[in-house]
């Protein structure tokens, strides 16, 4: 082989190692998180008992299973579509959670900020729900979090429903148990299908 095709050989496969690269970046934008279900569909939650930011503590075996929805929330303060849906969420907390305790219990859990970056990310968008403090990130782990944020259903018999991954607002979690609790046993894909279209028909 030549001293020139040897030179060549490096910035060849620079130049597909770069292809490849841009390939796979540009096909996980583009992949919708929701593709892949949880592995946690038609299961029972897992249980967790943690304290908040504010100083208090959660357990939700206490919540969850009780006939009651359950509506946890997974987000970072780095995220920039949380601090988009935080205010809604805030909403459907003060209209929902506090008014009836027949209503679906929203619950926030923070992957592993500190203390301070919470509770100023509190203050910031005048949030009163108490906050689950994930130092650790096993509560995240157990629910198999991989991104924010990430809401999932637990129906009132404690069995996880589903995971939405990306925002969501207070009037389509509503809308969505609703469908939830008209179409039980259906699969991932379906109860993605039937998100899908509530979220179509709320816009």
């Amino acid at each position: 082989m030549s001293t020139k095709k040897k030179s060549k050989l490096p910035l060849l496969l620079s130049g597909a190692a770069i292809s490849v690269f841009l390939f796979l970046m540009v096909y996980a934008m583009s992949r919708d998180p929701n593709a892949l279900p949880s592995q946690l569909v038609g299961k029972p939650f897992p249980a967790f008992a943690a304290s908040t930011a504010q100083g208090g503590s959660f357990d939700l075996t206490e919540a969850a299973g009780k006939g009651r929805w359950v509506v946890i929330n997974f987000w970072s303060t780095t995220c920039i579509v949380c601090r988009e849906e935080a205010p809604e969420l805030e909403r459907f907390y003060r209209d929902m959670t506090l008014t009836d305790v027949s209503k679906p219990l929203f619950v926030s859990v923070n992957i592993q900020d500190t203390n301070e970056s919470i509770l100023g990310y509190a203050r910031d968008y005048a949030l009163s729900f108490p906050i689950v403090a994930d130092r650790a990130g096993k509560i995240s782990l157990d629910f198999g979090v991989t991104g924010t944020p990430e809401t999932f259903f637990i129906d009132p018999q404690g069995t996880v429903r589903h995971r939405v991954a990306g925002a969501v607002d207070g009037d389509t979690i509503l809308r969505f148990i609703d469908w939830l609790e008209k179409n039980p046993g259906v699969s991932s894909q379906d109860a993605l299908a039937g998100f899908t279209e509530v979220r179509r028909a709320g816009g």
